[in-house]
């Protein structure tokens, strides 16, 4: 048996038990891209990869959990440096108090963490970085008319979450006014 075929027999018995682990880590899609990604280090690593069955299993077992772990760890750093970055260059208005713009600023940070990744990216390359519409779309991909469809909703969605800054004067600026 060459190993393409002993990784495939593997995949034939185990696979829905590896699912049922890796649905331990989130929603069925990332169930399915982690049992994936475990199959495809499989095969790339076939030197490493058990012969026997049972061990071939644990093996993939400790194979979705590094994975899941460098996942959570990666979306980790991102959400780190998202909000480093906003929490770092935030502009103020000079002629707020500095109550009102880590208010202000605090707020806003609270209020675009609630968001899907997509939202967030969406309205912090209009009114963050200060893309177009026009040019936003063509960085994402995505037709004018589709960005103008999501920037709505991901404005709709963080107006939902914009807490009142208890400091008079205070505005947001990330796109929405409450």
């Amino acid at each position: 048996m060459t190993s393409d075929d002993r990784v495939g027999a593997v995949f034939e018995s185990h696979a829905a038990r590896l699912f049922a682990y890796a649905r331990r880590y989130g929603p069925p899609e990332l169930a399915e891209d982690l049992v994936s990604e475990a199959f495809v280090v499989a095969v790339r690593r076939q030197h490493d990869f058990p012969d026997d069955a049972g061990e071939a299993y644990a093996w993939l077992v400790g194979t979705v959990r590094k994975i899941a772990a460098n996942q959570r760890r990666r979306d980790a750093s991102y959400d780190r440096y998202w909000r480093e970055a906003v929490r770092t260059y935030w502009c103020a208005d000079t002629s707020d108090s500095p109550e009102t713009i880590f208010a202000e600023r605090d707020a806003c940070l609270s209020a675009l963490a609630h968001l899907s990744e997509s939202d967030r990216d969406l309205l912090l390359l209009v009114a963050w970085d200060g893309l177009t519409p026009e040019q936003a779309g063509a960085a994402l991909g995505i037709s004018r008319r589709t960005l103008a469809v999501r920037l709505h909703r991901a404005r709709q969605r963080l107006t939902l979450h914009l807490v009142p800054v208890p400091v008079a004067g205070a505005r947001h600026r990330i796109g929405v006014t409450p």
